[in-house]
């Protein structure tokens, strides 16, 4: 959650990005309160943009009752450092990360219930267009053979932004300031597999897919 949301800034403007409201509740309330749903028993912000608002906001709310952690990233960290910064309060040998601005209808239960198999796992979903998002290159039994940049055209899987993630191999992890996409993952020396997701997913990065969201989640 530390990004900045500049695409956004026409609906959001001074708002953190998850901290929109969809409905009538923040936007991250709704990831929260799913997470607490499907069995999440601690959710850990990593923040950076307007992060003490963000706090003083969730903690007056008190959406979930899980135990909830804040970690502050004195400088955005990327995607990876955000994750890294995170998983050092972690004490499981697998977690769960997602975006703090993406919706996935995913069962989070289901998807923690994978661990061990692998240390990484990516969620996934199939879409009509994978221009905006980049895609997912698969081998023939859906394997994750690399992440590739946007660009492309036409259908395929697309990265939902949601991991279970082997603790230890983030915390190996080199740099602390890194791309979880870019760095971490095109630098893995082990095997990555797909987490198919068939619900609902929606990126609230852009206004339109923001309005989207508002009509599909209240």
């Amino acid at each position: 959650m530390g990004g900045f949301g500049t695409r956004l800034k026409s609906v959001s403007g001074q708002t953190p990005k998850p901290m929109v409201l969809v409905g009538d509740e923040p936007f991250v309330y709704k990831l929260m309160k799913k997470l607490e749903v499907d069995g999440c028993s601690k959710i850990i912000l990593s923040l950076h943009f307007r992060a003490s608002y963000i706090i003083e906001k969730i903690r007056a709310d008190d959406p979930v009752k899980c135990p909830i952690c804040f970690v502050v990233e004195d400088e955005p960290l990327g995607t990876g450092g955000g994750i890294k910064l995170a998983a050092a309060q972690i004490t499981s040998e697998y977690f769960i990360a997602i975006n703090g601005d993406t919706y996935c209808d995913i069962n989070y239960a289901d998807l923690y219930s994978q661990k061990g198999g692998f240390d990484l796992t990516v969620a996934g979903i199939h879409v009509k267009d994978i221009n905006r998002y980049g895609f997912l290159e698969l081998d023939s039994d859906m394997g994750i053979v690399a992440l590739r940049e946007k660009g492309a055209f036409g259908e395929g899987y697309i990265n939902c932004g949601t991991y279970l993630i082997n603790r230890q191999k983030v915390m190996d992890f080199p740099a602390t300031k890194f791309s979880f996409e870019k760095d971490f993952i095109r630098e893995c020396h082990f095997p990555i597999t797909l987490y198919l997701v068939n619900g609902i997913f929606v990126d609230i990065g852009v206004p339109s897919d923001y309005f989207y969201a508002c009509e599909i989640l209240t």
